[in-house]
């Protein structure tokens, strides 16, 4: 007796394909994280980093505590989430007409943030919490730090190029030179920054990694070689 074939080429196929199965729950909606993240960022120009509490941006974001919680694992988690998403808080893009130019409008940009109440109070809870959580440290200087520090780089290298500042120019260390002294006066301090705090912050970095007076050391350093040998 002939046996009846069912298809079976296309059933033994299907039996070995694995079998597609949807995660648990609901997707994750990407206007929630949206609407929690910016009402992160209301919350926190309005009362500051010790103001604001997860009940309050639920409550803002139209959303409950657990939809929070499952995307993000604690107040300092969502706030660093929320920088890295803001907009208003990015470094511009530059493209001046001199190095200077540059250094100028990245240091208006930073005196700006820094001279802000909100940002000051921000600042400061939030670095006391992540000295006691490494991992989330990490994400901040990888995800909303190092970016901002890239751009400012950007500009530094476009001056390599035009010939303004030397080739051997530590970047890093430019970049703490244009930004500590800001945060120490704002931050640190709690005092208003001058307004000619910009200005006065980029030629610093001309005067000692510029390349418009080399030639005027040169011979100096050459002389002072010439001594010790």
């Amino acid at each position: 007796m002939p046996v009846e074939d069912n298809g079976s080429e296309e059933t033994a196929t299907a039996a070995h394909e694995p079998k597609r199965t949807r995660p648990p729950g609901r997707p994750r909606d990407a206007r929630r994280d949206e609407a929690i993240l910016k009402a992160t960022l209301a919350l926190l120009q309005e009362r500051g980093y010790q103001g604001l509490t997860i009940d309050g941006v639920a409550s803002s974001a139209g959303v409950g505590r657990p939809t929070i919680y499952r995307r993000w694992s604690s107040k300092p988690s969502l706030v660093v989430a929320a920088l890295v998403h803001s907009t208003r808080l990015a470094l511009p893009e530059l493209e001046g007409s001199s190095l200077r130019d540059d250094l100028v409008a990245v240091q208006r940009h930073q005196v700006e943030l820094m001279s802000s109440a909100e940002s000051r109070r921000i600042t400061a809870g939030l670095v006391a919490d992540l000295a006691n959580d490494p991992e989330l440290a990490q994400t901040y200087g990888s995800e909303y730090l190092a970016p901002r520090r890239e751009t400012v780089w950007d500009v530094l290298r476009r001056g390599v190029e035009r010939g303004e500042l030397r080739p051997d120019t530590d970047l890093a260390f430019v970049y703490d030179l244009l930004v500590g002294p800001l945060f120490m006066r704002a931050v640190v301090w709690g005092q208003p920054l001058d307004d000619d705090a910009a200005e006065a912050t980029a030629d610093v970095v001309l005067a000692a990694f510029g390349t418009e007076h080399r030639s005027d050391r040169a011979p100096r350093q050459r002389a002072s070689a010439r001594r010790t040998t």
